[in-house]
């Protein structure tokens, strides 16, 4: 998975159907790994607020399942994670709702690009995550790279 370890922040624009204009999204997220798999957990901020919890595992065909709650939504799915791109598909238990996302290594982070669809209306986003850095400081700390 191109998402590794440690505290993300995401900024981009979501594309309601009809729309000229995105409106703004941006994601908090804490990755982290046990031995049976991945946690992303945080959440969305500004007018798309609620919490985000994502839960990913290997399955035995060399896939990934995917489990999802991204605000009131609860949605399931499988993904390629293995290489880039990376690709997840997703729905609800009624089928009613579904994305597909992809992650992509970019210049300065990692993008994500997706589909929403629902009740015939569709939504489209592309946002940047980028790695926070833990800022270290001191008296005698001192350091020639922006951080």
């Amino acid at each position: 998975m191109i998402i590794k370890n440690g505290h993300w922040f995401g900024k981009g624009k979501l594309l309601v159907e009809g729309a000229s204009l995105g409106q703004d999204v941006e994601v908090d997220l804490q990755v982290s790994e046990d031995g049976n798999g991945i946690t992303l957990s945080g959440s969305l901020l500004g007018d798309f607020s609620g919490q985000v919890s994502i839960r990913v595992a290997p399955d035995e065909v060399g896939t990934y399942v995917i489990d999802a709650r991204l605000g009131g939504m609860a949605l399931d799915g499988v993904a390629k994670l293995e290489s880039e791109p990376n690709l997840v598909l997703l729905w609800n238990e009624g089928q009613t709702q579904s994305a597909t996302v992809a992650l992509f290594l970019a210049g300065n982070g990692v993008g994500c690009r997706g589909f929403w669809q629902e009740s015939g209306r569709s939504r489209t986003w592309e946002i940047l995550f980028r790695l926070k850095q833990q800022v270290v400081s001191g008296d005698n700390v001192v350091t020639l790279r922006r951080r």
